[in-house]
């Protein structure tokens, strides 16, 4: 896979495959996270006394936008959020929406497909890695007042940026990441790492000045693991902010067959989307 693109489809699918038969699970259901860069986002207010018709073309006709296609040839969801209104204003709801191309979540729904798996759930990736970040932001002692949270997630496809704030998101962002990453190249290393932090740093920066916001309290970092020690102490320094690796599993019983090899802490760093996916907690099996 590069930059969230499957490049080798029949190599993917042998090794999901092996994957599902050494796991010994019975389940065939399963939950998918399109990459971040297949899928375009926003959230938009509409007028809350809209019925379900005329929302529904509103967003279709904010899908087209957002993709400049048409909305025939996207798959697309929404969800409408809380109710707002404003002193002399009428009612308003604000409307989530992502939209990805068919073609490519045909892609994905075909390697589960092809490993005998039956796709129930398809999600994004950063919702899904937020969805457990949350359970760690909300645990003791970060709840303590209302701390503003930044999680930063380095992978193939290219670094996130969520910051979040009281439960909600106040920025977002993402970029790509050398293809050093892809080649395994260690050398090229201390160079992507300062390119990271500092990226990682400026867009802070920028927000903290647009913001009411004083400071990023912590900075939650997930990211494979040559990356983490070098990038969780360049981000210290750049940041001035507390930065610590992701474990998504903390405070979760673990089967003594899990324990050591590749769910040491430095290997559940890169699982954070794959948790988020399980705590949806759908039922289904074969």
């Amino acid at each position: 896979m590069i930059a969230g693109h499957i490049e080798q489809f029949d190599e993917m699918s042998a090794a999901l495959r092996r994957l599902v038969k050494a796991s010994a699970s019975n389940t065939c259901d399963v939950a998918l996270a399109m990459p971040d860069s297949a899928v375009v986002t926003a959230t938009i207010r509409l007028p809350s006394d809209l019925g379900a018709t005329a929302l529904l073309r509103q967003v279709e006709a904010e899908v087209e936008r957002l993709s400049g296609r048409s909305v025939a040839v996207m798959s697309f969801d929404y969800s409408v959020q809380r109710r707002t209104q404003a002193p002399g204003q009428s009612a308003e709801v604000e409307v989530s929406i992502a939209a990805a191309s068919q073609e490519k979540v045909q892609d994905w729904l075909g390697l589960a497909e092809s490993a005998g798996l039956k796709p129930v759930v398809m999600d994004v990736r950063a919702e899904a890695s937020m969805l457990a970040a949350r359970r760690l932001i909300s645990a003791p002692p970060v709840t303590l007042g209302h701390p503003v949270v930044a999680l930063f997630q380095v992978g193939s496809e290219g670094a996130s940026l969520h910051v979040t704030h009281q439960d909600e998101i106040v920025h977002a962002s993402r970029k790509p990441v050398d293809d050093a990453l892809h080649r395994d190249d260690k050398n090229a290393l201390p160079a992507m790492i300062k390119t990271l932090a500092d990226g990682l740093a400026s867009d802070l920066d920028a927000l903290l000045s647009a913001s009411t916001f004083r400071k990023i309290d912590t900075v939650l970092l997930a990211a494979d693991s040559p990356l983490l020690h070098g990038l969780q102490e360049a981000i210290k320094r750049r940041t001035f902010s507390d930065c610590v690796v992701v474990d998504p599993f903390s405070g979760m019983s673990l089967g003594q067959a899990l324990v050591g090899g590749v769910f040491q802490h430095e290997g559940r760093a890169g699982m954070l989307t794959a948790c988020g996916l399980a705590l949806r907690r759908f039922h289904g099996a074969c």
